[in-house]
């Protein structure tokens, strides 16, 4: 799967949670976010599991990511709002999907790695995520979403983020 495909394969995963969240009328609860969180980096986690030749550790580890970023947006969005907990969660979301990556391919005791990692796409998908943020933030007043919208937006913003965990060096 190239760099390409991963972040498409995650946005659509994205996309298909924005339509059921939105034309399903799904409320905005703590199991509702945390069972989405759970479910999307599931999808998160096959990526990085298949880029790793480790598809079942890849799978079990998202699920710990999406509960983990979905817990710390439901701690933190009290203090800092919505926007706030959500572009706090996300980058707390990227350290952690970048452990579990670090975990899947074996570099665990290479922390250093995989912080700057975790670092790098913590912010570089943040700046992108923030980018496109309004298709999360403007719901209410769409009366025709446009989901293509969605799939080009999740994958703009999903794209920095895997790139910084998946990215090979070239052999010196």
């Amino acid at each position: 799967m190239s760099h390409i495909v991963r972040p498409l394969v995650v946005a659509l995963a994205a996309t298909i949670g924005d339509f059921i969240w939105f034309e399903y009328g799904v409320g905005h609860t703590t199991m509702a976010g945390v069972t989405h969180g759970a479910v999307l980096l599931l999808v998160v986690g096959l990526v990085l599991g298949h880029a790793a030749g480790a598809i079942a550790r890849g799978s079990l580890g998202g699920i710990v990511a999406g509960v983990m970023g979905a817990g710390a947006f439901y701690a933190t969005f009290g203090t800092l709002g919505f926007t706030g907990g959500l572009m706090a969660a996300w980058a707390f979301m990227w350290v952690v999907l970048a452990a579990i990556n670090a975990w899947i391919r074996g570099r665990v005791g290479h922390a250093g790695e995989w912080i700057v990692r975790g670092g790098i796409a913590a912010v570089a998908s943040g700046a992108a995520f923030f980018l496109v943020s309004g298709i999360w933030t403007d719901h209410a007043t769409e009366t025709n979403r446009n989901y293509v919208w969605h799939l080009v937006a999740w994958t703009i913003a999903w794209a920095p983020g895997l790139m910084a965990l998946t990215f090979v060096p070239a052999r010196q």
